[in-house]
C-alpha cells in the first residue's frame, strides 16, 4: 500500500479564493509540485488558470 500525503491548500483566482483538501501520493517537494497542484485544482473545480496556492499544510 502507497502512503498517502494529505493536504489542506488555500488558494486564490480571478474571481476570489477557496480551500480544498488534497491527497497525493508523493509528498510536495518543490514548486513545479505546485504549480501541478494548481493546475489540477483549476481543472477539477472547473475554475480559470490564474489559480495561485497561497498556503498549504499537510495533515
Amino acid at each position: 500500500m502507497e502512503k498517502e500525503h494529505k493536504y489542506f491548500v488555500s488558494y486564490i483566482y480571478s474571481e476570489g479564493w477557496g480551500n480544498i483538501d488534497v491527497t497525493l501520493t508523493e509528498p510536495i517537494q518543490n514548486i513545479d509540485d505546485i504549480r501541478s497542484m494548481e493546475q489540477a485544482i483549476a481543472e477539477n473545480q472547473e475554475l480559470d488558470e490564474s489559480v495561485c496556492v497561497q498556503n498549504f499544510i499537510a495533515l
